[in-house]
């Protein structure tokens, strides 16, 4: 059974003019002020994620898995020989997509890799309606080395006893979650995910917000490694309907982060024509600090 999606908190046009003038790179400052994406627009972007960023539920109001109304889902890449929104190759290869989620009681203090750009996923109840729905399968509270694990990244890794799923091993909290992971001397490869499958026996639910609390059982840890998110693989050349909110970069990767995010939303525009803004994004130093979100027009490539 689908989701039902509730409400849009931004939606861009679906098409939209290419600028008619046809400015010349002196001029490029210039041509921002015709940018086919507005302040307004950028305004209400950066809105709708603080907020988002700030709403930390345990469930969504009708009892439904938070991910659905709260928090940000976001994967962090870089440039490649692949549309960045589509899934890598080692993503098909496992049949599973790794993002992180972030949210005021679930932050961190960089990405993974050390990516410096990357795009943002509407939530499921907050997409326009003409954007399909992802199927989230489970959550690691910290980042798992999926790509070689089973059931598409979220089972058990190879060689390692006891890296099989949370419901296979019968642990629903985050005080048995943490027990679980200390008794491998945390290893990150020994850790279970929480299911978030729909066809789940579990309660998928209770599993996510049980997963959030388990970060703060490992807080010094967790602040400075991110959580892991799995999502099944969608079809390859499908912008036009995936639920891409926005491309971002992060506040310390300074002008070589902008250049990439601006990559992918020119990329994203000449497939799609649909505008998805480049936003800043600024991961907290400290555990007292809060991740922030920043539009400038001078930001966008289009």
């Amino acid at each position: 059974m689908k989701f039902i999606k509730l409400i849009s908190w931004f939606v861009l046009p679906l098409s939209l003019s290419v600028l008619a003038n046809d400015a010349s790179d002196d001029n490029a400052a210039v041509s921002r002020s015709n940018s086919v994406i507005t302040q307004q627009q950028g305004n209400s972007l950066v809105a709708a994620l603080t907020n988002d960023y700030n709403e930390t539920p345990d469930y969504c109001g009708n009892g439904s898995p938070a991910f659905l109304c709260s928090g940000i889902t976001f994967r962090g890449n870089e440039p490649g020989n692949y549309h960045v929104w589509n899934p890598s190759p080692n993503a098909i290869n496992s049949g599973g997509v790794s993002f992180s989620y972030l949210r005021k009681d679930s932050k961190y203090s960089k990405l993974a890799y050390g990516y410096d750009s990357g795009y943002i996923m509407y939530q499921i109840f907050g997409a326009p309606s003409d954007k399909i729905d992802l199927d989230y399968l489970c959550f690691f509270p910290i980042d798992a080395a999926t790509n070689t694990r089973a059931q598409n990244g979220c089972g058990t890794y190879p060689g390692v006893s006891g890296s099989q799923s949370c419901d296979e091993q019968g642990i629903y909290t985050a005080n048995a979650w943490k027990n679980h992971y200390s008794s491998k001397g945390g290893s990150h490869t020994h850790q279970c995910s929480f299911n978030l499958r729909e066809t789940a026996l579990s309660d998928t639910s209770r599993n996510f917000s049980e997963g959030i609390k388990s970060m703060a059982t490992i807080a010094n840890e967790s602040f400075g490694t991110q959580n892991e998110l799995r999502l099944a693989v969608w079809p390859q050349n499908i912008g036009d309907v995936l639920p891409v909110q926005a491309f971002f970069y992060t506040a310390d990767s300074g002008s070589r982060g902008r250049d990439e995010a601006q990559i992918y939303q020119k990329d994203f525009y000449g497939e799609t024509n649909i505008a998805i803004p480049v936003i800043k994004m600024t991961l907290p130093d400290n555990k007292n600090q809060d991740a922030q979100f920043t539009f400038s027009i001078n930001d966008q490539a289009i």
